[in-house]
């Protein structure tokens, strides 16, 4: 009880604070501008649209606030409408030691991916993979990065979906160039979470690793299925870039449509994905193919080639690509694919 009163009373410090540093006005970012357009072989068109509005202002106490639009059918479905997605504010340099942030809503993902992530890979509607852990809840968090290249962040706060204060998250960090590692362990309730990402970013080879359990419960044994694991190899030949995936899903992970933490019915899954593309010097093309493999709820296995384009413009990348799916279930032998992502 003592430690919700001490919380409360630091969240209405910040909130009575932080527009005194606002005042003087606020930048407007689109931080996801995400279309996609699918067309399968009977010509059907169905478009998927995300987007983050956020505004951001204050010298010292540095405020944010976001909101978000997600839609699955922009052509059909007209229910869907501008939420909320999160506001936090922070605190930097206290003491010459400690950043400190106050949250609600969304806040961001502990261990993110770097390639192989969201709905271009992921079919299933609103798991979009791109990391160990996504944040969503209200609480503080207490950071500092004063002994380089050392870092740590305490995440306390009421996870999305309790009726209290029930979560705690511990993050280490080293970050000495080219390699990044970091540690996450936690806790909600009485199940407990326990991940690691490394991170190589060589000039030639950029390596990423990143596993984790998520729900650690002393009831029952660990198994496979309660793991994320995502490994990924970039190989830069020139012109050329190989990038080699390998990815697992846990049986529990946070899903976008829902805002929560659900279960995915994922057992004994997993993709392998081969993105061969060429980039010129210039930088503003480039065009490969892909190679797919999967076993999972939808796809007993699943296997597609996907040729594509990237083109890059002012703050704008256009992808089209084709994917023809060798073996399949649950796909059309042909799908056609346009994606516009862009942040202003």
């Amino acid at each position: 009880m003592e430690l919700s009163k001490i919380l409360r009373a630091v969240v209405v410090t910040l909130l009575l604070t932080i527009p005194l540093s606002v005042a003087e006005g606020a930048n407007v970012f689109v931080t996801t501008m995400d279309i996609t357009s699918r067309i399968n072989t009977q010509a059907e068109i169905e478009t998927r649209g995300q987007f983050r509005l956020s505004f951001e202002g204050g010298y010292k106490y540095k405020g944010k606030l976001s909101f978000q639009y997600y839609n699955l059918d922009l052509e059909n479905d007209t229910t869907p409408a501008l939420i909320f997605d999160g506001a936090q504010a922070t605190v930097g340099d206290i003491f010459h030691f400690l950043d400190l942030t106050y949250w609600t809503g969304f806040y961001g993902v502990l261990g993110e991916g770097k390639h192989y992530k969201g709905h271009l890979y992921h079919r299933d509607p609103g798991f979009d993979y791109d990391g160990y852990l996504p944040v969503h809840g209200t609480g503080l968090i207490f950071g500092t990065s004063r002994y380089e290249p050392f870092s740590a962040e305490l995440f306390l706060y009421q996870r999305y979906g309790s009726n209290w204060i029930n979560s705690l998250d511990l993050t280490f960090g080293i970050d000495s160039d080219p390699l990044l590692f970091s540690l996450f362990f936690g806790g909600s309730d009485q199940v407990y979470r326990a991940g690691t990402q490394l991170k190589y970013l060589g000039n030639e080879v950029e390596f990423y690793l990143t596993v984790g359990d998520p729900t650690i419960e002393s009831s029952r044994s660990i198994d496979f299925d309660d793991f994320y694991f995502l490994l990924e190899e970039w190989f830069k030949l020139k012109n050329w870039n190989l990038i080699l995936s390998v990815f697992t899903r846990p049986k529990e992970h946070y899903n976008y449509i829902l805002r929560d933490y659900v279960e995915t019915d994922e057992r004994n899954d997993i993709d392998f994905n081969f993105d061969l593309n060429y980039a010129p010097e210039a930088r503003y093309f480039s065009t490969g193919g892909e190679l797919n493999i999967q076993t999972n709820k939808l796809e007993t296995l699943g296997v597609s080639l996907s040729p594509y384009i990237s083109i890059y413009t002012s703050g704008v990348t256009w992808k089209a690509k084709i994917d023809f799916n060798v073996l399949s279930e649950s796909r059309d032998l042909i799908t056609g694919y346009l994606n516009i992502q862009a942040s202003f």
